[in-house]
């Protein structure tokens, strides 16, 4: 069993900046130490949810500060990138990192930040597909580049720097499984463990080549973690977080009266999502009972889990991990 880290940077509450993003470099250093696998950012605009909102930009830095951890978005929303910047981006974070870097693409959840940024949601997921097909492409053009689509037309563009993974970094495709199974990439699925189990099964039978560059496909179980000493501890910290976090999430929403997508939060229903798995809190041996389940029938080989969110503080989610750290992903 493999474990990675989820981070979308949110504010815990009257946190300067650069102690947030020190915070969050020293959280995933200390991931590093403990053995986790891979470190994954989201992007979000213009809501405390993401104070962090350039995923290249953050795991840039953080390529610094480690060695072994590798470094994925969880996603570049792709409608908010020239795709061609982009992929200059994307190249130089793969060298910056020794060649760490994981791709997460997307077109994002919440239409209330397009239309803020000026554009159209209606068109998101034209966009995100014909941007995905051009960022490959520049990857793979050896000379100059030339595509047509609907959006992008590009003739003769000189293409001078390449990843260093090759053909590409990893792809990830969270969303519908289906999706990511026929595109050959990476996803990721939540909900109680039963689902779980059955969503691998049905990625599995769906997976075809697609464009995923030959790296081994892989469908990741996602939940949030409170780990504590004691049970009450726990979910006391996860009821508290819990409310913070549904109230950053669905602040634009509410703002533009929209329904949020498949929300994550389940309408702020704490109890609710604890019963699903979207939060799964504890002293340590429950969340060892609760992985030692999700990983049987070696269904699940790789979790990720997002430590720090809501209001929870730099020393709990530390402390959250690190108590992960020993009764799991040593064990």
């Amino acid at each position: 069993m493999r474990f990675g880290i989820f981070d979308q940077s949110e504010q815990p509450g009257g946190l300067a900046l650069g102690a947030l993003y020190e915070s969050r470099l020293t959280l995933a250093e200390r991931a590093e130490d403990a053995g986790f696998t891979s470190y994954h950012k989201s992007e979000h605009h213009m809501i405390p949810l993401d104070h962090a909102p350039d995923p290249s930009v953050f795991l840039a830095a953080l390529s610094q500060r480690t060695s072994r951890i590798r470094l994925a978005s969880l996603v570049h929303i792709l409608p908010f990138h020239h795709p061609l910047r982009l992929a200059e981006q994307l190249c130089m974070l793969d060298h910056l990192s020794g060649g760490r870097l994981e791709i997460g693409f997307g077109k994002g959840i919440s239409a209330p930040e397009h239309r803020l940024w000026g554009l159209d949601a209606d068109q998101a997921a034209a966009l995100t597909d014909e941007s995905i097909r051009l960022v490959l492409a520049a990857f793979a053009t050896d000379g100059c580049l030339d595509f047509e689509g609907e959006f992008h037309q590009f003739h003769d563009v000189p293409v001078e720097i390449h990843p260093q993974q090759q053909p590409h970094p990893p792809l990830w495709r969270p969303g519908r499984l289906e999706v990511a199974a026929e595109l050959g990439v990476r996803t990721v699925v939540g909900g109680p463990t039963a689902h779980v189990h059955a969503s691998v099964q049905r990625y599995r039978e769906l997976l075809r080549p697609g464009i995923g560059g030959g790296h081994e496909p892989c469908i990741a179980a996602v939940r949030k973690f409170v780990v504590a000493p004691t049970d009450a501890e726990a979910d006391a910290i996860g009821r508290r977080a819990w409310a913070r976090y549904t109230h950053d999430l669905g602040l634009l929403f509410r703002r533009y009266d929209v329904d949020i997508p498949n929300d994550p939060t389940v309408g702020g229903d704490y109890d609710a999502a604890r019963s699903v798995d979207a939060i799964v809190v504890g002293e340590p041996r429950q969340i060892r009972d609760h992985i030692d389940e999700l990983g049987a029938d070696g269904l699940v080989d790789y979790v990720i889990g997002g430590f720090a969110f809501g209001d929870v503080s730099h020393d709990e989610a530390l402390r959250s991990l690190e108590l992960f750290a020993e009764a799991v992903v040593a064990g």
